[in-house]
């Protein structure tokens, strides 16, 4: 097992802030509260399905975060969304107790009730805490004690969702439940994805697109969705890069677009996460390797010069969008693959390599990498909704090269 902990703040200590402006919301920072609203079409007793208060609390001489509804009863907890590899095996730990009690007296337990404490993994990374494909493991009863969960999950999306659940069975004047010490790891070696696109084609740009050590890089953030609560987080190893300055927001076209400014300090690898409800939602990622020296790669010679265009299709392309860019080739003959090496190599006059969606790659693709590695390539950058707008793209543009 890699010894590696991949939550943010596993340890769930402070700082402690206030989420989504509810005072009533007060989370670990890379945390963030979920919890179930009252059913509207059922008959429930009043004290059901309230919405808890997130704060935090000393016990056993430290500050941790806390859970709670006195007098009433909840379905919920904290929730914080990582990146993964689809695949891959995940072992989660975390402790956990509980209050329950009618007694006015702080962690005197007297005529309790079960507070049905559970953790679970959504492994396609989704936010909602009542889906079926979220896998629970065993309800358990922590009063008074603290106790250590474990749970072993495999993802199947670069994104998994870890979610810390309380559901007490009936109302207390004490009802308050403890976390701390969270640690979520890889079963086996650590394997990394380097580029995540979120929902709403949410990713992440660089300028310089490499850039070098001491260098100020500008982030771009982009997205078909509003994401009102958007920050950049950015680290260094395990170390949060404090000093990001945000630049502003704008509205593209039908796009929403933000900016930061970032101080690459030295060489390593930096991981740049756009995030939300206080770095709990995670909306993409990119991670960066940041060195002073380049490998350039010599093309090979080719047999006759000769024009040639590649259509160069993302890692995230299914059949779909290989039928589409097909389609959209075939009149001119174009060649179409998934290798960014194959579409920059060969010493021929003419190379253009038609880059379809080049964020959805681990390092998005750009025209320096091309100029780095394969110099003289030509980079034509195509965003692509769906297959049919490649197709369509395709098309449109040999028309215009004829």
């Amino acid at each position: 097992m890699a010894d590696v902990n991949i939550l943010i703040n596993g340890d769930m200590v402070e700082p402690f802030a206030v989420v989504r402006d509810d005072t009533k919301l007060v989370c670990p920072a890379g945390w963030g509260p979920w919890w179930q609203p009252r059913p509207s079409k059922r008959t429930i007793p009043d004290w059901q399905y309230h919405q808890p208060t997130f704060h935090h609390h000393f016990v056993d001489g430290r500050l941790v975060p806390a859970v709670s509804s006195p007098y009433a009863t909840f379905v919920g907890g904290l929730f914080q969304q990582l990146p993964a590899v689809a695949g891959e095996k995940y072992e989660v730990e975390i402790d956990v107790m509980g209050w329950s009690s009618e007694s006015e007296t702080a962690g005197d337990l007297r005529d309790g009730t079960d507070l049905n404490v559970q953790i679970g993994v959504d492994p396609s990374g989704g936010v909602d805490g009542e889906s079926p494909v979220i896998e629970w493991g065993r309800v358990q009863q922590p009063l008074g004690r603290w106790q250590t969960l474990r749970l072993t999950v495999t993802a199947q999306a670069s994104i998994i969702t870890l979610f810390l659940k309380g559901a007490p069975h009936l109302p207390k004047r004490q009802q308050t439940i403890f976390w701390r010490n969270a640690v979520l790891r890889p079963v086996g070696r650590y394997k990394r994805g380097t580029n995540i696109v979120g929902s709403g084609d949410t990713h992440i740009t660089l300028d310089p697109e490499r850039p070098e050590p001491g260098q100020t890089a500008t982030v771009t953030v982009s997205s078909l969705r509003k994401l009102p609560d958007g920050e950049l987080w950015a680290f260094k190893g395990v170390t949060r890069i404090k000093k990001i300055e945000a630049l502003g927001q704008r509205q593209q076209d039908d796009r929403q677009v933000w900016q930061f400014q970032v101080n690459i300090d030295g060489e390593g690898l930096f991981d740049l996460r756009f995030v939300g409800d206080g770095g709990a939602r995670l909306y993409a990622q990119r991670l960066q390797r940041v060195a002073r020296e380049v490998q350039i790669v010599p093309s090979g010679e080719a047999r006759l010069d000769y024009t040639r265009v590649y259509v160069l299709l993302p890692p995230t392309a299914d059949e779909k969008w290989l039928v589409a860019a097909a389609r959209g080739s075939y009149l001119g003959r174009y060649t179409i693959g998934f290798s960014a090496d194959d579409a920059g190599v060969g010493d021929v006059q003419d190379r253009q390599v038609i880059a379809v969606n080049p964020h959805h790659w681990e390092e998005t693709l750009t025209s320096a990498w091309y100029e780095h590695h394969y110099p003289g390539t030509q980079f034509i950058p195509v965003v692509a909704n769906s297959p049919e707008d490649l197709e369509a793209w395709l098309k449109d543009w040999m028309y215009e090269t004829i």
